[in-house]
């Protein structure tokens, strides 16, 4: 049987988008690296896959419970609010991931990331949802709201990250994020992806290098 290789990944935001996803790459974790600022509110169980009773608890602390039930990963849970990029450099060099995957659904945190990706020459993965429209992109290549825009895309996806309406999203992202994983972890390529579910599921791949 064919060993699967295995690296270290830092989570960039602990919601929804990161529960259904982490299931996926648990074979292929050395370790992972949690970070998040909230905590869990009842509404979150209609969406998220987490443990029962964290209600009130960090993020964190819940995803962290998920992954030790599932594996014997290790995983570092670190409950901070990002607000510069400086916080996300100085983990990289105290942690040294070797990917990280953002899945803020604060946008303003997520141009924070993209900095970090692209001055600590960090593969970073980004899984994002709006209405009716999924994006997976990697570090230089995704297109993030101007600063003018950010606060109507904050209202737009906190809602639908609230809505059991869209679990669906969640589970889809997920499986169209691990794709661009395993391409990036055994051939190195970035691959991304952008759907629509409107009418039915339309998907584009696009080949980033």
């Amino acid at each position: 049987m064919r060993k699967l290789k295995q690296v270290k990944l830092m989570f960039l935001g602990c919601g929804f988008l990161a529960s259904n996803f982490i299931p996926f790459v648990l074979p292929h974790a050395s370790q992972i690296i949690l970070i998040d600022r909230e905590r869990v509110e009842i509404a979150n169980y209609d969406n998220y896959i987490l443990p029962k009773g964290y209600e009130g608890k960090r993020k964190v602390t819940a995803l962290a419970t998920l992954i030790q039930i599932l594996s014997n990963v290790p995983v570092t849970p670190i409950h901070m609010n990002v607000k510069v990029v400086e916080q996300l450099i100085e983990l990289h060099r105290q942690l040294k991931p070797d990917i990280a995957i953002c899945t803020f659904d604060n946008v303003t945190a997520r141009i924070i990331a993209r900095q970090y990706a692209l001055e600590m020459n960090t593969p970073t993965l980004f899984i994002g949802v709006t209405e009716d429209y999924i994006y997976i992109d990697w570090d230089r290549y995704v297109v993030l709201p101007s600063p003018n825009e950010v606060e109507d895309e904050m209202k737009r996806i906190r809602d639908i990250c609230s809505r059991l309406e869209f679990r669906e999203l969640g589970a889809i992202a997920s499986g169209l994020a691990y794709y661009s994983f395993r391409r990036w972890l055994e051939k190195g390529e970035k691959v991304a992806f952008i759907a629509s579910t409107k009418d039915g599921i339309d998907v584009s791949m696009l080949r980033r290098c």
